[in-house]
């Protein structure tokens, strides 16, 4: 897909959810770190622009070009095959964000996204700007050796894909009893709370599945959505590009997150 068209598509789901979370906000009081996440944004994009192969989806096209993928998945229709292959970028995905949690090394660059109080649809590009590296080695590649797919079914995972603007989204909606089907605002704001009672729970991208099998599903009740975000907001826009020793450039301790390591 050409670049351009997939940051205009990115531009309008932003553009749409924004005017959504001005009608049904989730919290009316919280407030949003705007400029640091369009810098983390930016310095994702052009880690991700630098090396085609940052790309999840591109990365597949070109290891199955270059002859991976042990399972062949085009012989299958194209939506039978897409969510074989969505099953397991999400699965990776999923792994790869306990991973964030777990070890210190990764949780100081995952702690930028949650670093957010007023979490929203922009929070959702709000990534360090290394942590495409570190998937294209691992669980992007993972799966690429793994499968071979078509175009369509790379272009329906890269359309699930927009469904994490909604799920970061300011918005008062949650799928009750059905939250283990598809993740949502209300499922997800559980996982950024700062309240403790709700770390380690949630971690799932798109499929709560994962969450449930892991023991970490935490269904959300009817009026719960906490407050989220770190003791210590973003001061300073740059701080986005040092993230994970802005301690180093203040001269003072970097802040605590809001999840537990371990």
């Amino acid at each position: 897909m050409n670049p351009f068209a997939g940051y205009l598509m990115m531009a309008s789901v932003v553009a749409l959810v924004l005017a959504l979370e001005r009608l049904w906000p989730a919290s009316r009081t919280q407030r949003g770190e705007w400029a640091s996440n369009a810098l983390a944004f930016v310095l994702l994009s052009l880690c991700q622009e630098g090396l085609t192969a940052f790309w999840a989806t591109s990365e597949t096209r070109l290891v199955n070009d270059l002859g991976g993928g042990l399972i062949d998945l085009r012989g299958l229709h194209w939506f039978a095959g897409g969510l074989i292959y969505m099953l397991a970028m999400d699965l990776g995905e999923y792994l790869f964000h306990r991973a964030q949690h777990a070890f210190p090394w990764m949780w100081a660059m995952h702690s930028l996204h949650h670093s957010d109080r007023g979490l929203n649809v922009t929070t959702t590009v709000r990534h360090f700007w290394f942590e495409p590296a570190i998937k294209s080695v691992t669980i992007w590649l993972a799966v690429a050796l793994a499968f071979k797919v078509t175009p369509p079914m790379l272009v329906m995972y890269f359309a699930a894909t927009f469904a994490n603007f909604f799920t970061h989204a300011n918005l008062r909606v949650g799928f009750g009893p059905l939250s283990w089907l598809w993740n949502s605002p209300q499922y997800h704001r559980l996982h950024h709370s700062n309240d403790p009672q709700y770390y380690n729970a949630n971690f799932a991208a798109l499929l709560p599945i994962y969450d449930l099998l892991t023991g970490a599903y935490r269904r959300p009740g009817k009026d719960e959505f906490p407050p989220t975000g770190m003791e210590e907001p973003v001061l300073n826009p740059l701080d986005t590009v040092v993230w994970p020793a802005r301690g180093w450039f203040r001269r003072q301790p970097a802040a605590s997150g809001s999840q537990p390591i371990g």
